[in-house]
């Protein structure tokens, strides 16, 4: 209720601009979750300019129409939510926005985008004829952008090992080692189906356009 009333107090003002510096940070999570959609609501009625700034990923990504992200008091990438996100510009945007596998290949035939990580070749859909063959490349890739399932719609592929499988409720977070890589993916939970077991060897399929090079 006080963060309610400071936020009426700010708004009776009638501002150009409104500045909430974390206002949701002493909250719990399920109350910061109906307090940013109603401070969402409260922005567009109103359509004042508002500049929110706060730690959590989730938070931005929700409520913004554009996001900038800071690194050591520069701003390395603005963009829309979808583009912070599915197209992160630097190596610091890409692993502070959301959760995101790093992947460090090596460059195998720039003329025509092959790569290979650890042992298994792989093709990339992005452009890298700027690197030289032997070169090191980083990827990123996100962990719901892979599946085991062999009906995937997939053109691209990599086999590894377990490392481990973490019930979050709704998804097991799984990590497998590629190559020294450990790669994270997401399973929707499925009371009928077991997470694969550590040591288990599997086969992580997904489409080769979700792998992006990561250019500092």
């Amino acid at each position: 209720q006080q963060q309610r009333v400071a936020l009426a107090r700010a708004l009776a003002a009638k501002p150009q601009v409104l500045l909430l510096d974390e206002p949701l940070s002493a909250l719990d999570a399920k109350i910061r979750v109906s307090l940013r959609e109603e401070i969402r609501q409260i922005q567009q009625s109103l359509g004042i300019t508002t500049i929110f700034v706060t730690h959590d990923q989730e938070e931005a990504l929700s409520i913004s129409d554009r996001i900038v992200v800071m690194n050591g008091g520069r701003a390395d990438q603005i963009g829309t939510p979808f583009e912070i996100y599915n197209t992160p510009a630097t190596r610091f945007v890409a692993s502070f926005v959301g959760t995101l596998n790093i992947i460090e290949a090596k460059v195998v035939d720039p003329s025509v985008n092959r790569i290979q990580i650890g042992d298994q070749g792989v093709t990339l859909r992005e452009n890298i004829s700027t690197y030289k063959a032997g070169d090191t490349v980083s990827l990123a890739l996100r962990p719901e952008a892979g599946s085991l399932a062999e009906s995937t719609p997939s053109d691209t592929k990599l086999t590894g090992e377990v490392v481990s499988a973490h019930f979050l409720g709704s998804v097991i977070r799984t990590r497998m080692n590629v190559g020294g890589n450990v790669i994270s993916f997401d399973m929707f939970n499925s009371p009928g189906v077991k997470p694969p077991a550590t040591g288990e060897t599997v086969t992580l399929r997904f489409m080769a356009a979700d792998l992006l090079v990561i250019r500092d």
